[in-house]
């Protein structure tokens, strides 16, 4: 029975650290979310940390998102409008987005609450 539980727990381990990709490798122990401009995680990037629960300026990337990784432990809603109204996108925990056009989202990014605060 040790055994099996050994193994169950490596394997969710390994599932974990899978569903962030090789790019964002150096963010899996940050408490963040990342946009990019482009699609695949390229062109310039927009680093949102947990720090406060709602966050309503983007900079640059309002409404230039494309691409998207949740390095942080909290889901997170994005939303189309500012002050949290319009299109809700959801990010789950640990996910990330490599083209928000296969979903309707694409530079559409104008305000997000972090579910959980603080993320850790």
């Amino acid at each position: 029975m040790r055994k099996l539980a050994i193994a169950g727990i490596t394997l969710i381990t390994s599932f974990s650290a899978l569903t962030v990709t090789p790019a964002e490798a150096q963010m899996v122990d940050r408490n963040l979310i990342t946009f990019w401009e482009h699609d695949d995680y390229k062109g310039a990037r927009k680093d949102v940390t947990c720090v406060t629960q709602v966050r309503d300026d983007l900079g640059a990337l309002e409404n230039q998102a494309s691409s998207m990784a949740n390095a942080s432990y909290s889901g997170i809603d994005l939303y189309s409008g500012d002050n949290l109204t319009g299109v809700r996108y959801y990010a789950a925990p640990r996910s990330n987005d490599s083209d928000f056009t296969n979903n309707g989202f694409d530079n559409t990014v104008e305000s997000l609450r972090f579910r959980t605060v603080p993320c850790a």
